[in-house]
């Protein structure tokens, strides 16, 4: 009776008390936690960054002012993008697309093609850039596709919302957007005629590779590009592009395979080629 007593007694104690943690679980312990913590920390300099890029792009909207035109040598920009221009004279056009985050100055800089993959409108370092519009492609001569690229941040900013060109529900609700150069003669609607997944495949490939259609210049390319596009695409917009329309692309990463793009093909409503004044 008295080892059973005794027994039961143990047993109450272990069941009363934890074990004190070892010196090697101690220091397991305490490196989950700077771990855990570290990449918080992380994450949420990411966001805020994120964000603050956000915003400052966005404000850029307040520069966007009816001031006179603008007379240079590569033509006359409009008065909306006077100051814009002023401050950053790398700015070509502007982008917008309704219901998402997508409202954006368009940079180029043909003699340095990706300046802006991890500049701000300010050419200093922000994570997500500045949408910018591929070298191949030139609004003065002008090629019939502009390629334009954009980050897709987890925060959903930049290009992020590109992916809801995924739902057909989405693109029934906005068969448009807006797409202008800052000269005068390049303001324009898009009617959106492709939406698609792709990837950038090795150089020996045999795929389509719409990434390399920024300076389209004959009728065949157009055509090549126009059925490789279509064929790509999710959903049949029932839309489609002739030899002669203006053709606007947007370019975007997306996780479903290594090197994954999402893109989306438009052509200009009014179907003519405006070379600016």
């Amino acid at each position: 009776m008295r080892e059973n007593q005794e027994s039961i007694k143990r047993r109450k104690t272990k069941k009363g008390k934890r074990a004190p943690l070892s010196l090697g679980r101690k220091i397991i312990l305490v490196i989950c936690m700077i771990v855990f913590f570290g990449s918080a920390g992380v994450l949420l300099d990411y966001y805020i960054t994120g964000m603050r890029a956000q915003n400052a792009l966005t404000g850029l909207n307040d520069m966007k002012q009816g001031a006179e035109d603008m007379v240079t040598d590569k033509g006359t920009i409009i008065g909306e993008y006077v100051e814009l221009y002023k401050a950053n004279s790398d700015i070509i056009g502007w982008v917008k697309v309704d219901d998402t985050k997508i409202d954006y100055p368009i940079m180029q800089t043909q003699d340095d093609p990706e300046h802006y993959l991890h500049l701000n409108f300010d050419e200093e370092y922000a994570a997500s850039g500045t949408p910018f519009m591929d070298a191949g492609s030139d609004i003065f001569i002008p090629t019939f596709n502009f390629l334009i690229y954009g980050h897709n941040m987890k925060n959903g900013t930049m290009f992020h919302d590109l992916l809801k060109y995924e739902s057909q529900d989405f693109y029934e609700k906005h068969k448009t957007f807006s797409f202008d150069t800052i000269y005068k003669g390049g303001q324009g609607e898009y009617q959106v005629i492709a939406a698609a997944y792709s990837k950038i495949y090795p150089k020996d490939s045999t795929k389509f590779k719409y990434y390399q259609y920024a300076g389209i210049t004959t009728e065949s390319e157009f055509n090549e590009y126009v059925s490789g596009v279509k064929a790509l695409s999710i959903y049949d917009t029932g839309v489609t592009a002739e030899y002669g329309d203006q053709l606007v692309t947007l370019s975007t990463c997306a996780y479903h395979t290594d090197d994954g793009r999402f893109f989306v093909v438009a052509k200009r409503v009014d179907a003519k080629q405006v070379k600016p004044q």
